[in-house]
């Protein structure tokens, strides 16, 4: 099991912006410890010939084609500005 330090805890919480209250940090660092150690063991398994998973189910998601519309409902909404030029809002001028 991979052994976390209090200083090594104290670091990594700081680092982390996470606080730890006292009375609470051995057993923390512990469990910090256990889950290093775990993913130590992972690192250990043979993944050579196996390919990624990205879906437990052999099928692709249905793509829908890409079509550029405005809706034609531009006039209407530009029926609520106060200032509409050239089709689009009008506002002041916030740089000089």
């Amino acid at each position: 099991m991979s052994v976390v330090s209090k200083e090594d805890f104290k670091k990594i919480s700081r680092l982390a912006r996470i606080e730890i209250p006292k009375e609470g940090s051995e057993t923390t660092a512990a469990q910090v410890g256990s889950i290093i150690a775990w993913v130590e063991k992972l690192n250990e398994v043979n993944t050579e010939n196996v390919e990624p998973l990205t879906n437990v189910h052999d099928m692709s998601l249905r793509l829908n084609a890409d079509e550029i519309n405005d809706g034609d409902i531009a006039n209407d909404v530009l029926k609520n500005a106060k200032n509409a030029k050239y089709g689009y809002f009008a506002v002041p001028k916030v740089l000089e």
